[in-house]
């Protein structure tokens, strides 16, 4: 049974109707609290009935000598109550907890809250998030970053893992199920329950189950749920100060029940949110009140480490946040009401030998710099020293950055309106608009404008501004763009980076936008510049989309017009990209050089070929040139992603489809990837890959093996006949197919790719000559033009079966060594 306080003992004997009442719920309760296996939370600390007999004793203790003569029986019968239902959640059991999630227990209609969102409901939307959880969010809940699994149907089958992902979502809607576990009890197998005892009064549990909530809560959110004219007596009970009570003994431990008139004996502080942290608890050396402030706690803490050290100030913080909060709400409700004015705790502030980190070092003598440092790439000489290694002096990749944006706010406004049912509107003749002004010897400017979705106040403050801070990386972009994990949108932009890369063209920018979901007048307009720490924002009127205009200095102008073609970055059809360079004498449109399909597009009768791979919406790729090379000589082997080009240079290491003797070996392609997720290994410039493999290279590989295999064999079909000849030795030693790779070795030896076989051609192929049975092989030095050669003996040609030219040998052994 839980030992009851003397005061509050006390007061429950004065109304038989409540003392029985908190009986019979202690009683219905002991079995289950007792057991105390919160199977969900397997590292958290006590809480078992020794839990709530502290945080009991502790409220008690709390509750200043003046406020006691206005106490009454339900004021400490809700206090225990809440008490017993505060943090009961967290010893649901399995059984429980698909009871909540099924919608097998009753639905509540609270006075307070009203009906909520079914359970079920509740549960698909936490899976939904849990889906999207990045590698911190998966290593803070599980220790790794394995993505989370479906949680099996049956109990039995449910792993630690699925465990500590119940503990996650139980965590976060304690408070919910505390609160309506005032109604129907606790929830069990099909829908059974343990109940509390019978109401003494109508709404009684009702309103015990929402203070046991307000812990949760903002406690002038909770006592704004009351009625007005009940906020400072509510069923008899003095509600504000109950939830004050319950919030603050939530943090603090005693040792002993307060007498009257005397000080707390206080034992240790709690973190409600992070009961396992251990470290916390152990750097504590003494809390007490005797000192010069009689209602300040003052805490003597010692932390090990500058982690610790920040975390006890937060800790500290907290909970002086609390107790301003709590006595300010006190007096809202009952300052101005005397003698409810005496109603309070005997707490007003904490003090500890935290608060000042000069005192600290020289009383403490940490072995540690108490101060936690990390990367903040907002600063200003940080920002201008990351412009140059990422990018170099390349003010084409300042176009590519901020296209990509807007490419990419175009995309999200058409999932925007899919969503909500907005019909389409084409109010312009473009999508994107890259505009070059020259002004001649003033330098000139560039305007990238978009008919995209437009940015709010918060996306420019936390994203846009933030660099690094990519807003499509956020949970809540991820929520209005992503299906079930999976992007909706196929993203251009992946690192938050930028505005960093604008910086090359200028050092000032202006932005005007407007968010889809604001009015016309409600746009947005603000200047920054680099190395700038103020930044004012002001609205105005503009259309739904983003416009952002550099100042360009001479140098930067001409070299922007003299490379144009390096500035021609995106290969699709829509969204719609045009580029212009307007001057005094004449405007000059900029024709898009290369286009490439889009995803699932019909690519039949076109030199593109397709490769599926997990995790690719669409993979295409071809051997033929796509567009034009952008002042590079050689062949145009590129990589696009989602439209946008990576490299025109594409190396990747070779694909090995020919195995052990790999004389036919193939070609890099280019390559057009849509990687809705994010999973191609871009490097941060975003102008190569990282490494030379990709990892589609085994789907590529069979793909590509099919493909030249067609190509030889029509190759072989295409000849009029074959014979150990010079038409047909000339024929085989210089065939040319797209994406055939010429094996040399030294620039000088080149071997054939295919071995005449009697009257049959066969590729230079360890597995296709293994299932030839071939025996032997006569290689032949050999040179055509000067007709030259074994071939040239008809004794030779009637005697050999396999026949291998090696044109222009200088040493017939290394030949012979490389085949």
């Amino acid at each position: 049974m839980i030992e009851i306080p003397t005061r509050t003992r006390n007061l429950l004997e004065k109304n038989s109707k409540y003392q029985g009442f908190i009986f019979t719920c202690i009683s219905n309760l002991k079995p289950w609290l007792s057991d105390n296996k919160t199977i969900f939370f397997p590292e958290y600390t006590d809480h078992g009935f020794t839990h709530l007999r502290e945080v009991l004793l502790t409220s008690d203790s709390l509750i200043s000598d003046e406020s006691w003569s206005h106490m009454t029986a339900p004021d400490a019968a809700a206090m225990i109550v809440s008490i017993l239902l505060h943090d009961c959640a967290m010893h649901l059991t399995e059984d429980g907890f698909y009871s909540l999630i099924r919608d097998e227990m009753p639905i509540v209609n609270s006075r307070y809250t009203g009906v909520e969102k079914k359970w079920s409901e509740v549960w698909h939307n936490f899976f939904s998030e849990a889906k999207r959880f990045d590698a911190t969010k998966l290593t803070a809940i599980f220790g790794d970053e394995t993505p989370v699994r479906v949680i099996p149907q049956n109990k039995i089958d449910l792993s630690g893992r699925d465990k500590l992902l119940i503990g996650e979502f139980i965590r976060r809607n304690h408070a919910r199920i505390a609160h309506e576990i005032a109604f129907y009890g606790v929830p069990g197998v099909d829908g059974d329950s343990i109940c509390l005892g019978e109401e003494p009064e109508d709404n009684f549990l009702d309103l015990c189950g929402f203070i046991a909530r307000s812990h949760n809560m903002s406690l002038r959110a909770a006592v704004d749920k009351l009625e007005k004219r009940k906020r400072q007596i509510h069923l008899n009970t003095h509600v504000p100060l109950i939830m004050l009570v319950l919030r603050i003994a939530d943090y603090i431990q005693i040792h002993a029940e307060r007498a009257p008139k005397q000080l707390l004996s206080l034992k240790t502080l709690v973190s409600p949110i992070s009961r396992g942290e251990w470290k916390k608890h152990h750097s504590i050396v003494e809390i007490n009140q005797a000192h010069e402030d009689p209602e300040a706690i003052y805490i003597d803490a010692e932390p090990k480490d500058a982690l610790t050290y920040e975390e006890l100030r937060k800790l500290f913080s907290d909970i002086q946040s609390e107790l301003d909060l709590s006595w300010s709400v006190l007096g809202e409700v009952y300052g101005r009401y005397g003698p409810l004015n005496e109603l309070g705790i005997t707490v007003r502030r904490i003090r500890s030998s935290l608060d000042y980190l000069e005192e600290f070092i020289s009383e403490k003598k940490p072995n540690y710099i108490p101060k936690v440092l990390g990367f903040k790439t907002a600063d200003s000489e940080m920002m201008e020293l990351l412009i140059s290694p990422l990018y170099g002096d390349k003010p084409e990749v300042g176009i590519r950055e901020l296209m990509q944006n807007s490419v990419d706010a175009c995309a999200e406004l058409k999932d925007y309106r899919v969503k909500q049912g907005i019909q389409f509107e084409d109010n312009s003749d473009f999508d994107v608009s890259v505009i070059l002004y020259d002004h001649d010897d003033k330098g000139g400017q560039l305007v990238i404008e978009d008919y995209g979705i437009g940015m709010t106040l918060d996306v420019v403050e936390n994203y846009f501004l933030n660099i690094g801070a990519s807003f499509r990386n956020s949970d809540r972009w991820k929520k209005e763009h992503e299906t079930d994990g999976h992007s909706n949108v196929y993203r251009t932009g992946r690192f938050g980076i930028g505005l960093l890369a604008a910086y090359l063209l200028g050092d000032k920018l202006f932005v005007e936008t407007r968010h889809v979901s604001q009015k016309e007048d409600q746009a947005l307009s603000f200047e920054c510049k680099k190395g700038s720490k103020s930044i004012t924002v002001s609205q105005s009127e503009f259309h739904v989309g983003t416009r952002i205009t550099i100042d360009l200095g001479k140098e930067v102008t001409q070299r922007l017009i003299q490379i144009h073609k390096k500035w021609d970055w995106y290969s699709l059809e829509d969204p719609r990209v045009e580029r212009k360079i307007i001057s005094k004498e004449k405007e000059r449109r900029l024709e898009q050089s290369r286009f490439v399909p889009i995803s699932d597009a019909n690519i039949e009768k076109t030199d593109w070929n397709r490769t599926i791979a997990d995790g690719y919406d669409d993979i295409t790729w071809t051997y033929n040139e796509v567009g034009e090379r952008s002042g590079h000589y050689g062949k145009n082997t590129s990589l696009i992603c989602n439209g946008v080009i990576v490299t025109e240079s594409l190396h990747l290491e070779s694909f090995e489809i020919s195995g052990k003797v790999n004389l036919i070996e193939s070609e890099t392609p280019t390559i057009n990837v849509f990687d809705q997720d994010g999973r191609l290994p871009i490097n941060l410039e975003r102008s190569d890959l990282v490494g030379r493999s990709i990892p589609f290279k085994n789907e590529m590989a069979k793909d590509i093996s099919k493909y030249l295999a067609k190509e030889l064999a029509d190759f072989c079909r295409s000849l009029e006949k074959v014979s150990l000849d010079k038409e047909t030795i000339y024929e085989v030693s210089n065939v040319t197919v797209p994406g055939l790779r010429k094996n040399e070795y030294g620039n000088k030896d080149n071997i054939s790719k295919f071995l005449i076989s009697s009257n049959n051609l066969i590729p230079l192929d360890y597995d296709l000559m293994a299932m030839a049975q071939i025996k032997s092989i006569y290689v032949d030095a050999a040179n055509l033009s000067k007709n030259r050669g074994a071939w040239t003996s008809p004794e030779f040609v009637n005697a050999c079966d396999n026949y291998l030219m090696v044109d222009k040998v200088s040493n017939t052994n290394k030949a012979v060594q490389n085949l």
